[in-house]
């Protein structure tokens, strides 16, 4: 169904978004690593960290003090959806499940996804759109994070193309320069996966639980209610609930207290929250997510099967 075509439709929540994204070639990355990927066996990181120019550990306590104070200087605020009158959280949700798609068949880095969301998330908070303007407004967000955030970024004829030509190059331009106006070029924000790296490294927290806490923060996206929480939040919640699944004695250490701004009681709403969308994925009409982290290379982790809230 072409987006163009919502407008006759009485089920104004029913998008299907045109691409061909199933269809893109596989692409190469000859530069550019996930630092997010990194295995995960340490113990003093910032001391072992001295001599490395990525993670800059004489500096990373001031660095990571730095960003939770300033975590929220870019951020959307919950509850802007209602002044929105012609979409609908389930239109983000539904948006973004794209999004995921094309951002995976792409090979970009993560960063970049939780970029491409936060910059519709802060677009549609000031201002009111038509809903025929929502893909638009996805694939010229996604193209700005990754010239962002990305070495070789895909080309405005790929978002041409994977949107099956419902958005042209000229319509493409002129609401990329409109989303910048608008976000006075503000496009710098704090991820949860820097938190989630920094504190997984910290915890010394093993390979699958490390991908279960990134599988967490990704469904989080989806889910609008989840703007409530910042990223730091976020990130250390996932950990907190990967401990838990897990059966770890110690779900939120001694080292993580020390190094981050919060005990365990803070955690646990955020948790209880992420818990529960592990637990709807299933049967969630919204699988792009589940299907990604349902791959050997990320451990298979979303097929992991919660019977009861392991929060409390």
């Amino acid at each position: 169904m072409n987006l163009k075509s919502l407008n006759s439709l009485e089920d104004k929540e029913n998008l299907d978004f045109r691409g061909k994204h199933r269809d893109l070639p596989s692409t190469n990355r000859s530069f550019g690593s996930d630092l997010t990927r990194v295995p995960l066996q340490t113990r003093d990181i910032d001391k072992e960290d001295e001599s490395d120019p990525q993670r800059l550990g004489d500096y990373a306590k001031d660095i990571f003090s730095y960003l939770h104070t300033i975590e929220q200087r870019y951020i959307p605020q919950y509850g802007y959806m209602r002044s929105q009158r012609d979409i609908s959280e389930k239109m983000r949700a539904i948006l973004i499940d794209w999004l995921v798609e094309v951002h995976h068949k792409f090979k970009l880095l993560p960063e970049t996804l939780f970029l491409t969301v936060n910059i519709i998330d802060r677009f549609l908070e000031k201002e009111i759109i038509p809903r025929n303007q929502l893909q638009l407004i996805g694939v010229t967000s996604m193209l700005i994070a990754s010239k962002f955030e990305e070495i070789y970024a895909p080309e405005i004829k790929d978002f041409v193309y994977i949107s099956d030509k419902s958005c042209s190059k000229e319509e493409i331009i002129r609401k990329e320069s409109e989303i910048l106006r608008v976000l006075d070029f503000n496009i710098t924000t704090v991820s949860p996966l820097r938190f989630l790296e920094r504190y997984a490294r910290i915890s010394n927290l093993n390979e699958r639980g490390y991908s279960m806490a990134k599988y967490f923060i990704e469904l989080s996206i989806i889910e609008y209610k989840m703007l409530r929480y910042k990223a730091s939040i976020l990130a250390a919640s996932a950990i907190y609930l990967a401990n838990k699944i897990q059966g770890s004695q110690i779900v939120w250490p001694q080292s993580l207290v020390e190094n981050s701004p919060y005990k365990e009681s803070d955690l646990k709403p955020c948790a209880r929250d992420l818990c529960m969308l592990v637990q709807g994925a299933e049967k969630c009409s919204l699988q792009a997510i589940r299907k990604k982290y349902s791959q050997p290379a990320y451990l298979e982790v979303a097929k992991i099967v919660i019977i009861s809230q392991p929060h409390k």
